[in-house]
């Protein structure tokens, strides 16, 4: 009886451990699939409990086939990836905004490090151009980290991370932009799809973008 129950805790004990990351217990965490034109698969955690509203912004989004056939349209070598702007040029968005969940927003929970493989939204203005000022103008376009970046701690919404593929997305990465840092052929985003696991995150909270 002793063993058993040594092994027991054991076993509490790893999945605690592991529950954030590999879905141990009774709620899985969703993960993301991006699928690219060539058929290339990345798959991405996400972290509700860091980002809700960010994770039921993407999900939605990704879901209802939003990013299908979309394109990464700023791509920066040992940087970042950046796509989800129907226009293609970093000036577009799904119509309404989110307010970002991050540490400089005074959203102190999330902590998921700007690291390799870090996902997160990007602010902008619909006007072209990235802003430093516009904390809640997240909408659609998210980034996908190249690598580490902790300057940007705090800053953006990053609301999951690659846990394969990301190889892929730094191959590409490495590809010839033009002066605006769009890629010269086009990175298409195939489609994205987001398990759930069975269970709902809602409908996220947003407000009418701007004009």
């Amino acid at each position: 009886m002793r063993r058993l129950t040594r092994l027991l805790a054991l076993l509490m004990a790893i999945c605690l451990l592991c529950g954030a990351f590999s879905g141990c217990g009774d709620k899985k965490n969703p993960m993301a699939t991006l699928t690219l034109e060539d058929g290339d698969q990345i798959l991405i955690y996400l972290y509700p409990n860091k980002a809700p509203n960010t994770v039921a912004n993407f999900i939605s989004l990704a879901n209802s086939g939003f990013y299908d056939g979309l394109t990464f349209h700023r791509v920066v070598e040992d940087f970042i990836m950046q796509g989800g702007d129907p226009n293609g040029d970093g000036t577009g968005g799904p119509g309404y905004t989110i307010e970002g969940e991050f540490s400089d927003n005074g959203f102190k929970k999330n902590d998921i490090p700007m690291e390799a493989g870090a996902i997160a939204m990007a602010r902008f203005s619909s006007n072209g151009g990235n802003t430093t000022e516009a904390y809640n103008s997240a909408g659609s376009q998210f980034f996908i980290l190249m690598k580490d970046k902790e300057d940007l701690q705090g800053q953006y919404a990053a609301f999951g991370k690659v846990f394969s593929g990301l190889n892929v997305l730094q191959k590409l990465s490495m590809c010839e932009v033009n002066s605006s840092d769009k890629p010269r052929e086009d990175i298409v985003i195939q489609s994205i799809r987001v398990e759930t696991y069975g269970v709902d995150y809602g409908e996220p909270v947003t407000t009418p973008e701007e004009n």
